[in-house]
């Protein structure tokens, strides 16, 4: 069997989106990691490096921090989607409908909608 390996910063959005579910869910950290299939000292770093501020003051944000992002050439809002960590996603009328699923199964898988 191959494994799947991701980049860095592909693991850092997943467990930023990981952690934002917990937080959401009111479950502890263990009933969060057995219902998704998580290993709880896996959750512990992780948390522990995003929402720790780097020594000398560079680096990432904690992880209540975000970035508004906005997309070139974006028309009109048409939908908006209140997400279950609060935050809410801004979908332009123009989004063509592929990009559209891929973001919703990468929410939902997340658990995030």
């Amino acid at each position: 069997m191959s494994k799947v390996t991701s980049s860095p910063e592909e693991q850092r959005q997943f467990w930023q989106m990981v952690l934002e579910a917990w937080q959401a869910s009111g479950l502890s950290v263990r009933q969060f990691c057995q219902q998704e299939g998580l290993a709880a000292p896996s959750f512990y770093a992780w948390r522990k490096r995003l929402t720790q501020a780097p020594k000398d003051g560079s680096g990432p944000s904690p992880a209540r921090d975000f970035i508004e992002l906005t997309m070139p050439g974006s028309g009109p809002v048409a939908l908006e989607l209140a997400l279950v960590s609060g935050n809410t996603l801004k979908i332009p009328a123009d989004m063509d409908s592929r990009t559209l699923r891929e973001v919703i199964a990468i929410l939902q898988q997340a658990q995030l909608c």
